[in-house]
């Protein structure tokens, strides 16, 4: 019996519930255990969502444990390849390069994935030290990921062409709500899906939701997860009593599971209306399997994983009008948020399940592992895709 090849992966798990958490969560669950003997560290801040990305000394306590628990993995499992997701911020990237070089003296393969588009932008904005410092980082790695084609650009200067992979996200197949039904007698509803503060569009949405309702009231609209800031949530309650919206609009908090499936289940529209910059965010990939039309902002990779007019309608960024309008389109088009939310279902169905992810993943830490893979992994990666879409 040829014995598996040693993965470590680095990197939280839920919760608190943010894409790269239940990026990971899926590597953990997945049939990866069937190929390789995986081990992992948990770097995950149980303190809840309001507290990722933000360091203070209860964060270096826990990076000191943690780095001392990798020193520990390192010497007793001996992994011969090491993944974790990039960090987009100076701390951050700090911190990963420490979890790194420990990694590469033990003579491990890297394996870094960036979840974002940031990390181009953060890093020529950086100081020469802290470039300089990144270059000689990201030398050691073995293969940069990449969530698209489109962010490839993402490591431009600092790691070659030939070392970068594309590999999108992919998810469980939550199965087909009751989008394009006939509505009967209940009403439209709108779905945010997200965590809850100004950058993610949740306030956008607020003040599209007033210009939809001065012209219909048959309309409903549903924000579930969490508030990530205390004073976000504030002015968005002020707004809705300024507003007096209050009453076609529901807070559903956190939701996972049965319950987040029931919602993207009973939505007819899905809205998507970030301000900061994004990779590819899992929740656009659930409506996407749900069957759902999806009104998005060109963000991350979006605009090539929704195609503008096929599976998905692009609105201006930070744009309250055009979401509104946008939105009224739609819902006064039933056939068009039919055809929309089929095609988004069929392109979920052709490249964003799990098993297509996990396919990718297996790819590229194998192409780290051989010896060819090292010499020529985009010919070896590309190879692979074909034989897997025959």
């Amino acid at each position: 019996m040829i014995p598996r090849a040693r993965l470590l992966i680095i990197g939280p798990t839920p919760p608190p519930y943010h894409g790269v958490a239940m990026a990971i969560r899926t590597l953990l669950d997945s049939t990866l255990n069937d190929s390789f003997e995986v081990s992992h560290l948990e770097l995950a801040d149980r303190r809840g969502i309001g507290h990722v990305n933000k360091p203070d000394l209860y964060d270096v306590a826990l990076f000191c444990r943690q780095w001392l628990r990798l020193l520990w993995l390192l010497i007793r499992r001996r992994p011969q390849v090491v993944y974790l997701v990039l960090s987009q911020s100076t701390i951050g990237v700090l911190r990963d390069s420490f979890f790194v070089w420990p990694a590469v003296l033990s003579g491990a393969k890297v394996a870094a994935h960036l979840h974002g588009a940031a990390f181009q932008d953060w890093y020529v904005r950086r100081w020469f030290p802290m470039r300089w410092y990144t270059r000689l980082f990201m030398r050691t790695v073995a293969r940069a990921i990449v969530l698209g084609e489109t962010l490839q650009d993402q490591f431009q200067g600092l790691v070659a062409p030939e070392r970068i992979a594309v590999v999108p996200n992919g998810i469980p197949d939550c199965g087909v709500g009751c989008a394009g039904a006939p509505r009967l007698c209940r009403q439209w509803q709108v779905l945010y899906l997200n965590t809850l503060n100004k950058m993610k569009g949740a306030v956008v949405l607020l003040e599209a939701i007033t210009l939809v309702l001065q012209k219909r009231t048959d309309v409903e609209f549903v924000f579930a997860g969490p508030w990530s800031h205390d004073e976000h949530r504030k002015e968005a309650e002020a707004y809705i009593a300024q507003q007096g919206i209050g009453s076609s609009i529901t807070f559903s908090g956190q939701v996972s599971g049965e319950q987040k499936t029931a919602l993207l289940h009973a939505a007819d529209l899905f809205v998507f209306p970030g301000i900061q910059q994004e990779g590819q965010p899992l929740v656009v990939l659930e409506a996407m399997a749900a069957g759902l039309p999806i009104l998005f902002t060109d963000r991350g990779c979006l605009g090539e994983t929704l195609c503008d007019g096929e599976s998905g309608i692009e609105v201006p960024i930070g744009d309250a009008t055009a979401l509104a309008d946008r939105i009224q389109w739609l819902l006064n088009r039933p056939d068009e948020m039919r055809r929309l939310g089929a095609n988004a279902r069929l392109r979920f169905e052709q490249e964003y399940t799990d098993g297509r992810h996990l396919d990718r993943m297996r790819m590229v830490f194998e192409g780290v592992i051989s010896p060819a893979g090292n010499s020529q992994p985009a010919l070896l990666l590309k190879t692979a895709e074909q034989e897997i879409r025959r």
